[in-house]
C-alpha cells in the first residue's frame, strides 16, 4: 500500500495505481496539461472509496509508503489506462516507472531490458 500525497492531503491505494498515479501527473506537469483521475482509496476505516484528483503542472503530489493491507486496492485496467494516458501526451519515460508492478508483458520486458537514451530505435 502506498499513501498518494496531495498537498496536506493523503490517500492510500494500491502500489501500482499510485505509482502510475505519479508518473502521469510528472508527464502533465512536463507537458502543461491537466486531468482529472478517479482512484480507488480506503479512508481511515478502511472502507473503500473512490477519490477525484486533479493533476497537472501546479499538482504537487509525492508517494510514500503505507501500511499494508490485505485489502489493497488491485484495478489492473485503472493502472494501463494511466500508462496509456501518460504515454500519449509523450511522457513515455514516467510511463517506464509506471509499469513497475504490471505484468502485462511489455512492462516486464521493461524492467528486464530499461531502455537508453540511445535506444531511439527500440521495437516492443
Amino acid at each position: 500500500m502506498k499513501y498518494v500525497v496531495y498537498g496536506e492531503n493523503r490517500v492510500m491505494t494500491g502500489d501500482a495505481i499510485a505509482d502510475a498515479v505519479l508518473a502521469y501527473a510528472a508527464a502533465l506537469g512536463e507537458n502543461g496539461t491537466t486531468d482529472i483521475v478517479e482512484i480507488p482509496t480506503a479512508d481511515d476505516d478502511g472502507v473503500g472509496v473512490l477519490t477525484e484528483m486533479l493533476l497537472g503542472p501546479a499538482s504537487q503530489v509525492m508517494v510514500e509508503v503505507a501500511p499494508d493491507d490485505e485489502l489493497e486496492p488491485e484495478d489492473e485496467d485503472l493502472v494501463n489506462e494511466l500508462v496509456r494516458r501518460t504515454e500519449a501526451v509523450g511522457g513515455g519515460r514516467f510511463a517506464d516507472a509506471a509499469s513497475s508492478h504490471s505484468e502485462e508483458p511489455a512492462a516486464r520486458r521493461l524492467r528486464a531490458d530499461p531502455p537508453t537514451p540511445t535506444d531511439t530505435n527500440r521495437t516492443s
